[in-house]
């Protein structure tokens, strides 16, 4: 019984954590329309994008706008940019 518990419980903790981008992105501009926020983008890139070096001057890049979330394991993030 204790086994059977405590499996369900990891799995319960670990299925938000492999939410599809899809759902997070709507979740995401839900809550961005609900406060009123207007001409906006969502964008879902590959996580090792979002912080991906600049051209050959070694320099890290920020992120053309600004990461809201994850989803996929963490593999992908949602990035937020005002229009």
């Amino acid at each position: 019984m204790l086994k059977s518990l405590l499996l369900v419980s990891l799995f319960c903790i670990s299925v938000p954590a492999m939410a599809s981008c899809e759902d997070v992105k709507a979740q995401i501009d839900a809550k961005l329309q609900a406060k009123g926020v207007k001409s906006y983008t969502l964008d879902i890139v590959p996580a090792n994008q979002a912080a991906a070096p600049a051209a050959a001057s070694g320099v890290v890049a920020a992120p053309a706008g600004k990461v809201v979330g994850t989803c996929d394991g963490d593999t992908r993030q949602i990035v937020y940019k005002r229009n």
